[in-house]
């Protein structure tokens, strides 16, 4: 049997990069998938790829910011599918800067969406999980573990994520469901794009990749699919003696310095 069978996913940040694979395969594995997105239409265009594979998903379009939205949204699963099993927090935004550059309101964005976003769709998940338990995945970053120069908005922003999943998981044991949190390195995606532009503007991509890969014991880049894997884990039974944890995913990136 699929690891997902039967089970209802809403995966938030569904239009591209890690939500896009992640909906991929839960839906690959028997799960039913509401494809949630700031970007209505990527969102619906995941579904569609879902449903052409002869998987079943809906869409909806999501401001994670917002209370409305999140309460919408989870509603909308159960209303549709009967129940919530899983909720995938991909929703985010990587902006940031060296401190004495950085906008407060570009920090205050990223926390809004980061950080509230992933708090208030746990807050709505939580309810529809609660009569036989599930899991809550969040999307971390090594960013939040070691500290990188240039990324204050962002590596704080999921270092508080990272404390949440800690709170949600000891919050949620007695009622049977679990949280945790995956932290990637670098995996080429359009918010990694976007951030290689600001780090090494003019650069080909093909070079920033090995510029990225040089950094991991491992020698190469994620892939949206190692963090889709790993997602799946944790939405299954495999995992159902985990919570409240940080897995890392880096390649080894986070060991030590690598020689120059």
């Amino acid at each position: 049997m699929s690891k997902l069978e039967n089970r209802v996913a809403v995966v938030t940040g569904a239009a591209s990069g890690l939500g896009h694979a992640c909906a991929l395969l839960f839906a690959a594995e028997g799960a039913a998938v509401i494809c949630a997105d700031l970007n209505g239409d990527g969102a619906r265009a995941t579904a569609e790829e879902i449903i052409a594979g002869r998987g079943q998903a809906t869409a909806e379009r999501i401001d994670v910011t917002s209370e409305e939205d999140c309460r919408r949204v989870m509603h909308a699963a159960t209303e549709r599918f009967g129940r919530l099993d899983v909720l995938l927090c991909c929703a985010g935004i990587g902006d940031s800067a060296y401190t004495a550059e950085l906008d407060g309101d570009t920090f205050s964005r990223v926390m809004d969406i980061n950080v509230k976003g992933t708090f208030l769709s746990a807050k709505y998940a939580m309810p529809h999980m609660a009569a036989e338990g599930g899991s809550i995945i969040a999307l971390g970053s090594i960013a939040g573990l070691i500290a990188a120069p240039g990324f204050a908005s962002y590596g704080a922003s999921k270092a508080a994520v990272i404390h949440l999943v800690k709170i949600l998981a000891v919050e949620g044991a007695s009622r049977t469901f679990r949280v945790n949190a995956i932290c990637p390195s670098w995996v080429w995606t359009p918010m990694v794009e976007k951030a290689a532009e600001r780090m090494l503007p003019g650069a080909p991509a093909e070079k920033v990749q090995q510029y990225f890969a040089r950094q991991s014991p491992l020698g190469r880049m994620g892939r949206p699919d190692d963090i889709a894997h790993a997602a799946l884990y944790l939405a299954s039974d495999d995992s159902s003696f985990m919570t409240g944890q940080a897995l890392v995913l880096d390649g080894g990136l986070t060991l030590g310095p690598r020689p120059a």
